[in-house]
């Protein structure tokens, strides 16, 4: 069974919209999650333990964990959330119910794990191979439609690189890297012929995969979730993260969406330089 943590930007056609039937495990203190341990949702996922966003906190005002709801999941390009949440009964959480994949989500401060990954050259490489060195991190996948999504973050690491490569205080000391959700297609093959069209250099910005299974815990340790669609363009419902990691391969800072810029993720990457 997937779980995954958050549902944050979806790679698919817009506003669609899909009832759901479960009961509230968790209600986040501030009101904008809600962790539902749900039925299926015919069309779109199987039955799962999975945290959902809402866009007004007050949705969830008078909730809590162990009530019995239905509510209307609306996925669309913009950020999926859950809206129209009905109260129909009440009852005691199972002890059993499983915790969403968000509680395993690094914080700032954590060691990243080091697994084994394989880049666009076929060479095996871990997170530890580039101790020393500042990391700038996001999740892709080549085939995405989206272009405000992995093709936006390219186009941001592109220009993330050009920095880097003219600053001699960044040169040699910052590896940028993008890593594949989707290895069953973005084989390393695949992964360097994208890299040469986007101009990457193989000295400063790394594109990686690696077995499925290693690949899903990865992701979910930083919070990456993706739905696959059953459509002849295998597309990946997914959402965005963007992470700087220390020298010393200690998480700093996570971007959740597309709204950072280049020259904001440079004077991140510098800061993480001089950590200490």
């Amino acid at each position: 069974m997937l779980v995954f943590a958050i549902l944050a930007a979806a790679c698919s056609s817009p506003d669609r919209r899909y009832t759901l039937r479960g009961q509230i495990t968790e209600v986040a203190p501030d009101h904008t999650q809600v962790t539902l341990k749900h039925d299926d949702i015919p069309g779109f996922m199987p039955a799962m333990t999975m945290a959902y966003f809402v866009t007004d906190p007050k949705e969830l005002e008078g909730f809590a964990a162990g009530d019995l709801v239905t509510a209307t999941i609306v996925v669309k390009v913009s950020t999926p959330y859950l809206t129209a949440i009905k109260r129909t009964g009440h009852a005691p959480v199972p002890e059993e119910t499983p915790k969403p994949h968000a509680m395993d989500i690094l914080q700032p401060g954590d060691t990243v794990p080091s697994v084994a990954m394989t880049d666009q050259s076929g060479k095996a490489i871990a997170f530890s191979d580039w101790r020393g060195q500042v990391l700038a991190v996001t999740f892709v996948y080549t085939r995405c439609p989206m272009p405000d999504f992995c093709p936006l973050m390219d186009r941001n690491f592109a220009a993330v690189q050009s920095a880097i490569a003219r600053d001699p205080a960044l040169r040699d000391r910052v590896r940028l890297v993008s890593v594949s959700f989707d290895p069953e297609h973005d084989t390393p093959a695949v992964l360097r012929a994208h890299a040469e069209t986007l101009g990457a250099d193989p000295r400063i910005w790394s594109f990686v995969t690696g077995a499925p299974d290693v690949i899903a815990s990865l992701t979910g340790k930083f919070g990456v979730s993706t739905i696959r669609e059953s459509d002849p363009a295998k597309t990946i419902t997914h959402n965005l993260r963007t992470a700087v990691i220390d020298p010393a391969g200690r998480l700093v800072t996570v971007h959740t969406q597309n709204d950072w810029t280049p020259d904001a993720l440079v004077q991140e990457i510098r800061a993480a330089r001089d950590r200490r």
